[in-house]
C-alpha cells in the first residue's frame, strides 16, 4: 500500500534432492531465482545456476544471489513454502559460507567478507519472510467454502481464483515420465545443462510474485 512493491522479492531454490531423506539436510543448491518489479513496474526475473557440484561453486552461487538482491534492498522475501524450506536452507548455507570465508584468513588477520555476502545476509536477517503457501490455502478455502488444506503451487496457480492472472505456469516442465520424482528431474536438468531449468525457476518466482500481489491487494471498498 505504500508503493514499495518493488522491494518485495519472490525467492525460490532448486536443490539436489534425490531421496526423501535428503530434504532440508544441507543439500546442494542447484539454482536460485528471484522475481521483483523494477522501477517501471515491470516484473523481472533473474536466476543463478550452479556451475559444478562443489562447495566453491555453491559459494559463488550465493555471491551471485547477493549481487542480485543488493540493489533491491528487499523489505519482504516471499516464496511458496519459503518458511519451511528455502529460508532455513539459505540460513544453513550462509553459515557455511561464513565459515569458509573465515578459513581463508591467516590466524590474527582480519576476516574479509565481500559485499555480496552482506547483501544476502542483510536480506535474510532484515526482510519479512512471507510464505504464500499458507496465505493461499486459506484464501482458496474461503473461496471454495471448505476447510483449508495444504496445496501444491501447481494446484494454486490452476485454481479458478487466479485464472485471469498472467501467470507463466511452468510447473509441467518437471512432471517427468511418471517414473522419476521432481527432485530427480530437476537434478537431471541441471546435470544436462538443460535451459528449461532456468525457465522453470523463472516461472515459479514470477508466478509466486503475482500471487502475492493478488492475495494482498486491497479489498473492494477498503482504504489503501
Amino acid at each position: 500500500n505504500n508503493g514499495a512493491w518493488n522491494q518485495v522479492v519472490s525467492l525460490d531454490l532448486e536443490t539436489k534432492v534425490l531421496q526423501p531423506g535428503d530434504f532440508l539436510s544441507n543439500e546442494r543448491v542447484l539454482a536460485a531465482g528471484v522475481s521483483f518489479r523494477d522501477s517501471h513496474g515491470k516484473v523481472q526475473a533473474q536466476t543463478a545456476v550452479l556451475e559444478e557440484d562443489s562447495d566453491e561453486s555453491e559459494f559463488a552461487l550465493l555471491e551471485k544471489l547477493g549481487r542480485i538482491l543488493e540493489p533491491i534492498h528487499p523489505l519482504v522475501l516471499a516464496g511458496y513454502n519459503i518458511s519451511g524450506y528455502d529460508f532455513p536452507l539459505l540460513c544453513l548455507k550462509i553459515k557455511r559460507y561464513d565459515d569458509y570465508r573465515r578459513s581463508l584468513a591467516a590466524p590474527g588477520d582480519k576476516k574479509y567478507f565481500p559485499r555480496e555476502y552482506w547483501a544476502l545476509k542483510d536480506a535474510l536477517t532484515r526482510a519479512y519472510i512471507l510464505d504464500i503457501m499458507h496465505v493461499a490455502r486459506f484464501k482458496v478455502a474461503r473461496h471454495d467454502r471448505t476447510t483449508a488444506k495444504y496445496l501444491k503451487l501447481k494446484d494454486v496457480i490452476a485454481h479458478p481464483m487466479f485464472s485471469a492472472l498472467p501467470l507463466m505456469r511452468k510447473k509441467g516442465l518437471t512432471e517427468g515420465n511418471g517414473e522419476k520424482n521432481k527432485g530427480e528431474v530437476i537434478y537431471e536438468m541441471w546435470k544436462g545443462k538443460d535451459p528449461r531449468l532456468a525457465e522453470y525457476l523463472e516461472g515459479d518466482v514470477h508466478d509466486t510474485l503475482l500471487l502475492a500481489e493478488e492475495l494482498f491487494k486491497p479489498e473492494p471498498g477498503s482504504n489503501p
